[in-house]
């Protein structure tokens, strides 16, 4: 699934922004959209806090402190499409910067031909960025309609009703596959650890080995299976490894 973020006060630029990008990204993509839209610095602040993957943002600088926002928004997802709105009175200094490394910009008053072309250029980068970065993402399709996600943003697989779901903790996809062939075809991001589940290692929050069980973020409880457990120990070390190596690291420093 793809995700644009469009922030903007004004709601009729807001409506042709995403009637141009949806007609574009309907013409240089197959993956589903979803849209996100802000129409106050609050609510801005409100997607920061959820921290929403986000691919494409579409951002008004003239909010007040609109620039804070837009700079963590940058740290958090690095990778996304970022363009930017702006007026001639404000100084190219003041959102030309590194921390921000916005892709596109467009001035006010918006035109629909400087809507048009923008939109253009970034949703067919977005669809070249697409076909070159399928190595960290998972492509579910469904009825025609596909859906792309980055691999953070799975939590786990399950295989029920002679199918695979993918969740993500707020939503699943059911299609036609095996757990024995994902497991097999995907990164090592991703465990077995049940018959009929395969876990996103970066979602595990704890692990109950007597009781056969595990727990990810947002308190989902996943069943853990004896014949799986040693690959789990195995994982388990692992963690510890690395917590204590980033501990040396951290002394080091202080």
């Amino acid at each position: 699934m793809i995700v644009m973020l469009i922030s903007e006060t004004s709601e009729k630029e807001a409506s042709a922004l995403y009637r141009v990008a949806r007609d574009k990204a309907a013409i240089y993509t197959e993956e589903k959209w979803d849209w996100i839209y802000c129409n106050t610095i609050e609510k801005l602040n409100e997607q920061l806090e959820a921290e929403t993957p986000v691919d494409m943002y579409c951002l008004d600088i003239t909010m007040k402190n609109a620039i804070e926002v837009i700079i963590k928004l940058r740290k958090n997802t690095p990778d996304a499409y970022m363009i930017l709105i702006a007026e001639p009175r404000i100084s190219p200094l003041v959102y030309m910067r590194p921390s921000i490394h916005a892709e596109s910009l467009m001035l006010r008053p918006l035109s629909m031909s400087q809507i048009q072309s923008v939109l253009d250029e970034a949703v067919s980068q977005m669809a070249d960025r697409l076909q070159q970065g399928t190595e960290n993402t998972f492509t579910v399709e469904c009825r025609g309609e596909k859906s792309r996600f980055y691999y953070h943003q799975i939590a786990y697989f399950e295989a029920r009703e002679k199918k695979v779901f993918l969740n993500t903790g707020d939503e699943e996809y059911g299609f036609s596959d095996t757990l024995d062939r994902l497991n097999e075809e995907l990164d090592d991001m991703f465990i077995r650890v049940h018959r009929s589940f395969l876990v996103n290692k970066k979602k595990i929050r704890n692990i109950y080995l007597s009781q056969n069980r595990m727990v990810l973020d947002d308190d989902v409880e996943i069943p853990l299976a004896r014949s799986y457990k040693p690959a789990i120990k195995e994982f388990m070390e692992g963690r510890k490894e690395d917590d204590r190596s980033k501990s040396q690291k951290l002394d080091s420093i202080l």
